[in-house]
């Protein structure tokens, strides 16, 4: 298990969804996008298989190849300072993380046991695969799982975990290690 956080002054761009803007009917058109019914959206991230599930009101960032990921409205009203206009800056908050070459730890056989993360190492496109976001998420052998949100028990055991899958090049670029 490794301490991480994002850069320092990242300036992203996001979009709300259910709200009318030129760059989600981009997405739409694209594509990348699906509206389901009038208060949920389909998001066709990088690991989705048939598209995250987001509800209107929720944002959706942009990643550094353009490929949208949806984050609740309040995690991300949480996380991010408005700039102006579609900018935000994201707020650096120390995280967990966790990659392959890791190692087994407790937290990753919490998300085994109880979360439905399965690991096959042999799957260089697919290693990992996890329900999130109402979809059955995969991603390669380089992504690494960031924890969002880790609960201990008095025993010191995990009993909580709010996770998601990070592409590995994705990682580089817009996170450090302590």
């Amino acid at each position: 298990m490794r301490r991480i956080r994002k850069r320092e002054g990242k300036i992203i761009k996001a979009y709300c969804l259910g709200e009318d803007h030129p760059v989600i009917e981009r997405l739409i058109g694209e594509g990348k996008i699906r509206q389901v019914d009038a208060g949920h959206w389909r998001v066709f991230s990088r690991e989705a298989t048939e598209g995250e599930l987001a509800e209107s009101g929720d944002y959706v960032k942009l990643d550094s190849s353009g490929t949208p990921y949806p984050n609740t409205r309040a995690f991300f009203l949480k996380n991010h300072r408005h700039m102006g206009g579609d900018d935000y800056e994201q707020i650096p908050k120390w995280l967990n993380a966790w990659r392959l070459e890791d190692g087994m730890c407790p937290e990753i056989r919490f998300l085994m046991e109880h979360k439905g993360l399965v690991i096959d190492e042999g799957n260089e496109d697919a290693c990992f695969r996890a329900p999130l976001w109402g979809d059955l998420l995969t991603a390669g052998k380089d992504a690494v799982i960031v924890f969002y949100e880790l609960e201990y028990g008095a025993g010191h055991e995990v009993v909580e975990a709010d996770f998601n899958f990070v592409a590995g090049e994705e990682f580089d670029k817009v996170y450090l290690s302590e």
